[in-house]
């Protein structure tokens, strides 16, 4: 029997799961599938795949994975270890545990890995131990040890705290914010002789550089040095990937004025690197540079830098937050072009980074359509700016009916409008959210006021499978659903016409209506078993209709007849059907199409009659 044992910072980060011999098991902080370890934000959201092989564990990282796993050899993106032995990703520590009976004779040719203990005390300062030619000393630093530290010069670079939200608010781009930041360090850190901002974009490559990987092309890099500087300098590549896979500042002095090995420059001796902290920033690093240390003291160590260092990872902070409150920002703007507030609320607060990425689910779609425009047109053909106006009116009643209901709008055409809804945000209630927007719209146009004057509307709903999401691109964002449901529901909005109703719904949605919408909001009449032009299978469709007091035209005793006739029918007693008919109202329009249906057949079935009307135009 094989098992995963991992021991994060804190008395209660601990688990294990048992390993199954050829399972591919996933682990990270919230895996889709795997095993989730929560309490160690260094570890990605999907981290590494692990594989029970029998022999061995293999570790692999994914490629979206940030930090890289940790073993004694070094860093490193996959490896295989056997009972007893360890790796680490972050602050938590994975072994692998092996009972005699369950081991298997070791693979040939396989080196063994010995164990990474865990540290004695996860928050502690750790001291890598890299046989890396003219490093003297090298210390990363935790988030918690460095707010210990004294600032190196407290007076000064407090007074630069306090500035720096009004300095970041003058920035309009990235490469404007790189070079306040530059200036700032140079002006806090007197004994820095280069400053850098260094931006790495692993959504191009999809991850970022690691550690002693050559050639790594930065999406950003701003370089400032001190006016007396000589010579070229350029930041550390190991350095920043190590600060930017650790997720931690780190601190190295080498030894020699040319050791171009690790920094690019001439007569430097020392660098640390911060990480700008936040899903904003990510790739983003501060990198400071110098040769000695305060008052001209020819030799440092790494305690003497810590205090500049609080200062700069200070600053890391203050750009991580400020940028994730732009990025929220502009993620608000993006989606309020699309979404109701409460949804846009919902969706920032819950962070979803993949939030507009299209997914199947069960979606309602509301067709929406406005009658009398071509007539308006005619009528207003010299009076273009008012025929604007009309439309424009008419598009904002149903874009605010679907808005305020928490749909969203996909597409406007013309004088028609496309809303959805169980997308980004799953449904609670089915469609009947769809067919609230609709009886409102309807609402609307039955007022006929205004600009709506000699308007009507016909709004066909259908529910059920469907993909939506965005399709468009980043310049150019558009949302779009996809599936047989959406044809189902522009088939639905072009039968209000054939039918004289103006909502149409089918099945499905009309079943939701019956257990979720009391006659006082809503009622329904079946139209019957149709085929619309252009499908291949039959639906039954329903007119949606307001409560009583709102049509008191529509009584129940005519919609209980029209039931009726509409069930002779589709039975094929078609006499019955008629006889049924001549009692109700000529203008009403589902009893003048069943009436006129009749007539075209003389009143006769068809011997191959199955019960569905097949409708000729769309």
């Amino acid at each position: 029997m094989a098992e995963i044992h991992a021991h994060g910072a804190g008395s209660a980060d601990r688990a294990r799961i048992p390993l199954e011999e050829g399972q591919l098991l996933r682990i990270g902080r919230a895996p889709q599938r795997g095993w989730s370890v929560p309490w160690d934000p260094m570890i990605s959201r999907e981290h590494a795949d692990i594989c029970w092989e029998g022999a061995r564990l293999r570790v692999r990282c994914v490629e979206s994975a940030r930090n890289p796993i940790l073993s004694p050899n070094g860093c490193c993106r996959e490896l295989h270890l056997h009972g007893g032995q360890s790796f680490r990703i972050g602050n938590t520590t994975f072994t692998l545990v092996v009972t005699p009976a369950a081991t298997p004779g070791l693979a040939a040719g396989v080196p063994t890995l010995p164990s990474v203990p865990a540290p004695a005390n996860p928050e502690s300062r750790s001291l890598d131990d890299e046989d890396c030619d003219g490093i003297l000393a090298q210390q990363t630093y935790t988030q918690a040890e460095l707010q210990r530290m004294r600032f190196g010069n407290a007076e000064k670079q407090i007074e630069l705290l306090a500035r720096l939200p009004h300095l970041i608010s003058t920035t309009t781009s990235d490469e404007q914010l790189a070079h306040v930041l530059v200036r700032l360090l140079l002006d806090a850190i007197p004994q820095a002789e280069a400053a850098a901002v260094v931006r790495y974009d692993p959504t191009e490559t999809g991850r970022l550089p690691t550690e002693g990987e050559a050639g790594s092309r930065p999406a950003m890099m701003r370089i400032e040095t001190r006016s007396g500087f000589a010579g070229r300098f350029r930041p550390s590549e190991r350095l920043v990937a190590k600060s930017l896979h650790e997720q931690r500042s780190v601190v190295q002095i080498w030894g020699g004025e040319n050791n171009q090995r690790f920094t690019i420059s001439e007569g430097l001796g020392w660098a640390f690197a911060a990480p700008v902290p936040g899903d904003s920033c990510s790739g983003w690093c501060l990198y400071v540079s110098g040769k000695g240390g305060r008052d001209g003291a020819a030799l440092v160590d790494e305690t003497q830098l810590a205090g500049d260092l609080r200062f700069t990872e200070l600053v890391a902070q203050f750009i991580g937050s400020i940028r994730q409150v732009r990025l929220l920002q502009e993620h608000r703007t993006q989606l309020s072009n699309f979404f109701s507030p409460r949804v846009v609320d919902n969706l920032i607060s819950g962070r979803h980074a993949d939030v507009l990425t299209p997914a199947e689910r069960d979606i309602a779609v509301l067709f929406c359509d406005v009658r009398g425009f071509s007539r308006k047109a005619e009528e207003l053909r010299n009076q273009l700016t008012s025929l604007l106006d009309s439309v424009r009116a008419a598009l904002s009643v149903m874009v605010d009916c679907i808005v305020e209901r928490d749909g969203t709008i996909a597409d406007l055409q013309g004088d028609a409008a496309l809303g959805f809804w169980g997308w980004p945000l799953p449904l609670q209630d089915g469609p009947l959210q769809a067919c609230r927007a609709a009886l409102a719209i309807d609402a609307e146009f039955r007022h006929r006021l205004g600009p709506l004057q000699d308007f009507a509307v016909g709004v066909g709903i259908a529910y059920g499978s469907a993909l939506a999401g965005q399709i468009g691109t980043s310049h150019h964002p558009k949302l779009g659903v996809f599936g047989p449901v959406v044809n189902q529901g522009a088939r639905l909005e072009g039968m209000t016409r054939q039918f004289g109703v103006s909502i149409c719904v089918d099945a499905a949605t009309a079943e939701a209506v019956r257990s979720g919408m009391p006659s006082s909001e809503a009622r329904l009449r079946c139209l019957g078993r149709v085929l619309p032009s252009g499908m291949q299978s039959p639906l039954t469709a329903y007119a949606l209709l307001p409560p009583e007091q709102v049509a008191p035209e529509l009584t129940p005793d005519l919609l209980e007849a029209h039931a009726a006739a509409v069930e002779a029918v589709t039975q094929g007693r078609w006499t019955e059907a008629a006889r049924v008919l001549d009692t109700l109202p000529k203008d009403d329009g589902p009893t003048a199409f069943l009436s006129a249906f009749l007539d075209r057949h003389h009143h006769r079935k068809p011997p191959e009659w199955d019960g569905v009307i097949r409708l000729t135009a769309k």
